[in-house]
């Protein structure tokens, strides 16, 4: 699985909310942009079939307007090292796609299976929508994922209602009005 196929399935992370009412099955069309990602480090070890970033990972596919940052990224690979069969993120695991959110300590792929897993205190929201539990696992190819709790933190789904006819509501910007301000005191 080539980089621009991790991030269709990050993109697949992302979309995770089917809580939320979306899908998240992606094609991985082929983009105008490369996938970039920076680090303070990189070790690639061919004996391994491993390739490790560390400290401020950034990566970002402009095609598909997203970024994930984390403090590890790090990719096992094939024997030719030409198809990733395991990515890991670790540490402030932060994720968007154009409105789309996530956070969490670990991302965990799994390419083969079409599933990806979330730990450490993940959280997925889309515009104020915000979906929380201990553990979260997605199946793209299922088209389904999977929040756990535990009884010290329970699954929480924060769902708000969306205006008739728009689609979606737009928050307003506090103490927005119609009318002008006005100024205190004499002229």
């Amino acid at each position: 699985m080539s980089y621009r196929g991790w991030f269709a399935a990050v993109v697949m992370l992302v979309n995770l909310a089917v809580p939320l009412g979306l899908g998240f099955a992606q094609e991985q069309p082929k983009g105008k942009y490369p996938v970039t990602i920076t680090s303070d480090r990189l070790e690639v070890n061919r004996k391994l079939h491993t390739a490790i970033y560390t400290g401020n990972v950034m990566a970002d596919d402009k095609d598909r307007d997203m970024v994930v940052l984390a403090d590890k990224m790090e990719f096992l690979f094939d024997e030719k090292m030409e198809r990733i069969q395991k990515g890991i993120a670790t540490g402030n695991v932060r994720a968007t796609i154009k409105e789309k959110r996530v956070t969490a300590d670990q991302l965990e792929l799994f390419p083969d299976e079409d599933k990806a897993v979330l730990t450490g205190n993940p959280r997925a929201w889309q515009d104020n929508d915000l979906v929380t539990g201990t553990k979260m696992t997605i199946f793209s190819k299922e088209d389904r994922a999977i929040v756990e709790g535990e009884p010290s933190k329970r699954v929480t789904a924060i769902l708000y209602p969306k205006s008739e006819g728009a689609g979606r509501s737009e928050p307003q910007a506090p103490g927005k009005t119609d009318k002008p301000a006005t100024t205190q005191g004499g002229s």
